[in-house]
């Protein structure tokens, strides 16, 4: 729903093309898709796209929303063609996936581009605008908490058990919550705290049989963040607000996903972001994972003791207007042919997902896991 609300919010994309081996899923899919002055045409697989010459010729990007275990070899496939590719997170769900792809992508003609959204929530990007011109001092602590229901799901959707479909396997997936929603809380953690060097945690399987997950659907993990070195100016607070008092260690971050199947959840009063610093804090709130909820940040320091919101109360959208300004920014990164700009969006989706994979690591050693370099 937010690609779809993306798309049309954009302007001069034409979805030419769908593909899947469901001819249901390519209706719905047709009927969610931007109208266009022609219908989309239409295929089974990829291959029969790209083996007709004319419906290949006419599609430049190709958008990859497929289950983890399929990113690698069809991603893989376009760019080999000499497509752009933009690919749904998780990058892979696992490292040496995560490889494989960068090291196509760095010899394709093609760019590809994974559609992380979470640093282009409005909420995220103006805590950190916040956080890095010092509004609340030096960051000393943050936390966050990803917290879901299939009652409140609308995007995700049940099959016809009453399941998540492939989400549930783990051979497809990769894992539970952590590895696919939570990978858009993982992000900001990153985006405002810096890169992260280790991580323990624990995870938790089959709390909620209903779900029918064999991946946890429960975790919870301390994030110790790498020290950034000292910036060359004092006033440099775009480094600065990162700076650590002495002999206190490295920056933590809590970490915490929960996901329930039919519970009402407290999305009213408990946030999903807490960033803590000497003069205040910042915390951005929802109403809900829903396109119809709201959404939050809250700015509180000396000249705002009780709180000041930043945005308007009855404003919709909240996470998934992210998708929108993510969008925008790969078709801008897409007609400007940056490659820079494009490595460095499968950098940090890697690193989101080393960030995973070492939380998994650690619930089963029981100790702190580094996260791999890709």
């Amino acid at each position: 729903l937010g690609t779809r609300a993306a798309l049309s919010a954009i302007g001069g994309i034409e979805v030419y093309a769908l593909c899947d081996p469901s001819s249901e899923r390519r209706r719905i899919i047709r009927e969610l898709v931007p109208p266009s002055s022609t219908p989309p045409l239409e295929f089974p697989i990829l291959d029969d796209l790209l083996d007709d010459q004319s419906a290949s010729n006419a599609c430049s990007v190709m958008f990859i929303s497929v289950p983890h275990d399929l990113h690698v070899t069809i991603a893989q496939r376009a760019l080999d063609a000499g497509k752009h590719v933009v690919l749904e997170k998780p990058l892979a769900p696992t490292l040496e996936g995560c490889r494989a792809l960068e090291e196509t992508a760095a010899s394709a003609k093609g760019l590809l581009l994974v559609s992380e959204q979470s640093p282009y929530w409005q909420e995220i990007s103006k805590a950190k605008e916040l956080a890095s011109t010092g509004a609340i001092g030096k960051l000393v602590s943050a936390s966050s908490y990803y917290y879901e229901s299939m009652r409140d799901n609308v995007t995700s959707g049940v099959d016809g058990s009453g399941g998540l479909g492939w989400r549930c396997s783990l051979e497809r997936c990769g894992g539970g919550i952590v590895i696919d929603g939570g990978l858009h809380w993982i992000r900001p953690l990153r985006e405002l705290c810096g890169d992260v060097e280790s991580v323990v945690g624990v995870a938790r399987y089959n709390v909620e049989p209903g779900l029918m997950l064999e991946g946890e659907t429960m975790a919870h993990a301390l994030l110790r963040m790498k020290r950034k070195p000292i910036p060359e100016s004092a006033d440099d607070a775009s480094f600065s607000y990162l700076e650590q008092p002495p002999d206190s260690g490295p920056l933590i971050a809590t970490f915490s996903a929960n996901m329930m199947h039919t519970a009402p959840m407290a999305h009213d009063v408990c946030p999903y972001f807490r960033f803590t610093g000497t003069e205040g804090e910042l915390v951005v709130y929802g109403t809900g994972l829903n396109p119809n909820g709201g959404g939050g940040l809250r700015l509180y320091n000396e000249q705002n003791p009780t709180g000041k919101d930043l945005f308007p109360s009855d404003r919709q959208g909240g996470f998934f207007l992210g998708f929108q300004y993510v969008w925008r920014e790969m078709a801008d990164i897409l007609r400007r042919n940056d490659r820079e700009a494009a490595k460095r969006s499968v950098r940090e989706a890697a690193a989101d997902v080393a960030v995973a994979l070492a939380l998994y690591k650690s619930s089963e050693s029981n100790s702190w896991e580094k996260c791999e370099e890709i």
